[in-house]
Formats: structure tokens, C-alpha cells, sequence
């Protein structure tokens, strides 16, 4: 059986989506959850949170590793672009089940961790792509614009997406690491994307959550 444990994890400031109040949207921070899977390896599943609906998600980008290592394992059963069998961060290179998918470390900009549809594309920034830890400033994104991802409803800001899993073989008691990534999204119907930074920790504190500073948000280029 599983174990589920849900903590937040970090908070962010303001989000400006328009030039009026009525028009604001925030990015509230990332919570983390955490499972003991059926292989008894630790699963940490991070999602990003806001307090407004009608949002799509875009990408993720310059995503860092503040202390610590990230130690995530990969069970992925899929060949690269070269034909060689190995491990990668791409949720789609995963064809071994929900089995395998469920004690892998993947990124996703669409909430899916399947197989299924290759919705998420890496930015070439993420080199190598195959390895325990993101690297330094790397980056994903929606990688079928025609059909928009969707910030559905759920958790305790009101809205929240999954973007990341993390698998650490067996307990990973002492391995604490602290991960900062930006994000990018924008109000459906529109064409202006909105932008935010957070902070998570692994293993997440307690349910109380641990309050970290996540930094002004709103409209400004891409790094």
C-alpha cells in the first residue's frame, strides 16, 4: 500500500495577468507529495499552485539546484534518438508501464506522466537528459500548443498542476536537497505569458510546510 504524505513546500509573490485588479492572477508556490511506492523506493510528485482558473500552463525553465543533490533514479525501457536504451527525464520515453512510470523521475508541462502523446518536449538547455539530476538552468514546455494544457482545479490554493516527479531509491532519510525553478503561463484566450519563481525542498518539510521567499512575479522576457 501506499503512503501519502502533502506538505508545502514553498510560496511565491504576486503574479500580474492585466493592468487591472479584477485581472490579477497568483502562482501561490510548489507543494510536494510524497509516496512510498509498491517497490518501496520514495516518489516525490511537485506541483505548481495557483488561486485563479482558466490558466494554461507553457514551460518551466531555469530550474536550479540550490543545495544538495537530487538523486533521482530512472526506470525507463525506451531507446534515444540514437537508438541506445537508457534512462531519460521525458515522461514519453517510458513504454515499460505504470509500474515502471511510477518509480521513474520524469518532467511533464501537462500534468500527464504517461506514455501516451508526447506532450512534453525538453529545451536543449536540459543536456544531458539522462542523468540522477536536472541540469543547471534546464527547462520543459508544452510541446502541443494546439491543444492547451490546462491548470486544473484541485489543491489548496484552488488550482495546480503536476509538473515533476522525483524517485530516490528506497529511504532516502537524510538526502535533503532544495531545487528553485521559474514558470510560465498565461489566461486562456490570450497571447501574453505571465511568469513566476518558486522554491521546493526534498524530502518536504512538515505539513505545516516550510515558507521560503519565492520572489515578485509577473510579465518580463525570458531568460
Amino acid at each position: 500500500m501506499q503512503r501519502l504524505i502533502t506538505s508545502l513546500s514553498a510560496c511565491a509573490a504576486l503574479a500580474v495577468a492585466g493592468t487591472t485588479a479584477a485581472s490579477v492572477t497568483s502562482f501561490t508556490g510548489f507543494t510536494v507529495e510524497r509516496t512510498i511506492t509498491t517497490q518501496g523506493n520514495t516518489r516525490y510528485q511537485v506541483f505548481g499552485n495557483w488561486n485563479a482558473p482558466n490558466l494554461v500552463f507553457l514551460n518551466a525553465f531555469n530550474f536550479n539546484t540550490d543545495s544538495g543533490s537530487m538523486n533521482a533514479r530512472h526506470q525507463d525501457s525506451s531507446e534515444d534518438a540514437l537508438g541506445n536504451p537508457g534512462a531519460s527525464w521525458s515522461a514519453s520515453f517510458n513504454l515499460a508501464g505504470s509500474i515502471a512510470r511510477e518509480n521513474d523521475s520524469w518532467v511533464t508541462a501537462s500534468g500527464s506522466g504517461t506514455s501516451a502523446g508526447n506532450d512534453t518536449a525538453l529545451d536543449p538547455s536540459f543536456n544531458p537528459s539522462n542523468t540522477s539530476s536536472i541540469p543547471a538552468n534546464a527547462g520543459w514546455y508544452d510541446n502541443t500548443p494546439g491543444s492547451p494544457n490546462f491548470i486544473a482545479a484541485g489543491g489548496a490554493s484552488g488550482y495546480r498542476m503536476l509538473l515533476l516527479q522525483v524517485v530516490r531509491s528506497g529511504d532516502d532519510a537524510g538526502q535533503i536537497s532544495m531545487h528553485t525553478a521559474e514558470l510560465a503561463w498565461k489566461v486562456a484566450g490570450t497571447q501574453t505569458p505571465i511568469f513566476g519563481v518558486g522554491s521546493f525542498m526534498l524530502p518536504a518539510p512538515g505539513a505545516m510546510g516550510l515558507l521560503l521567499t519565492g520572489g515578485i512575479v509577473g510579465r518580463r522576457r525570458r531568460a
